[in-house]
């Protein structure tokens, strides 16, 4: 009964962080890098719930498909990250290669 109410508690708390993430994805859509911190947040957030509520159900198909919202999750990331350096290298004043700049 106990660990029952810790989930609930859990749950309460990663409710408050995706509402909490929501608002400052409204308010911080001009900067990119925020932005894209939000979204990780926001998945984080998303994989926490579902595996609370697949450990409450005890269903093995809940942690399939927390595998794959955590596969969505970093190939979302891999995509924000690559449209953040395509643009900072367009808008850049003198353009670098590819890996001058991380020495390989």
């Amino acid at each position: 009964m106990g660990g029952q109410k810790e989930k609930c508690v859990v749950l309460d708390i990663c409710f408050f962080f995706l509402f909490f993430a929501l608002f400052h994805v409204f308010f911080q859509h001009k900067i990119f890098l925020n932005l894209l911190l939000s979204f990780e947040l926001l998945s984080l957030l998303v994989y926490v719930i579902s595996m609370c509520l697949g450990a409450m159900s005890l269903s093995l198909v809940s942690f399939h498909v927390c595998n794959l919202i955590l596969c969505l999750s970093v190939v979302e990331s891999v995509m924000g990250l690559a449209l953040l350096i395509l643009c900072s290298r367009l808008s850049s004043k003198n353009q670098v290669s590819c890996f001058s700049f991380l020495k390989f």
